[in-house]
């Protein structure tokens, strides 16, 4: 039974990764393609240069923020090959799949989470 619930939860986390790897890659080709396009290669006025601006802090607050979840998954996978992925590190209990497939690197059951936010 335990072989079919790592298995399983093998299977989430490499979706999960391949999918964010393919966004990422989508995103910055886009990206790309829109460098060059003649309409940003001169901004005609301030609003329109502080507009890209906006959308490349934007960018790269996401970038920053996919790069951080692909580290989380890594390191699920990593606590999924050591035997440790799906445990609580507080409890010992196992992690429910509804909670893994919503948060794959979640460390934490439920229970233990909300009870360190509320002593944080």
């Amino acid at each position: 039974m335990a072989d079919k619930r790592m298995h399983r939860l093998r299977r989430m986390l490499m979706d999960r990764k391949r999918r964010m790897w393919n966004d990422l890659r989508d995103d910055v080709f886009r990206k790309l393609g829109k460098e060059y396009n003649a309409q940003f290669d001169n901004p005609h006025d301030f609003e329109e240069l502080a507009l890209m601006d906006l959308v490349e802090d934007t960018g790269l607050i996401i970038a920053d923020a996919r790069r951080r979840e692909l580290e989380q998954l890594d390191a699920a996978i990593t606590r999924l090959d050591e035997g440790a992925y799906g445990i609580c590190e507080e409890c010992g209990e196992e992690i429910p799949e509804e909670r893994l497939k919503a948060v794959p690197y979640a460390t934490l059951c439920v229970k233990c989470l909300d009870k360190r936010e509320k002593g944080a």
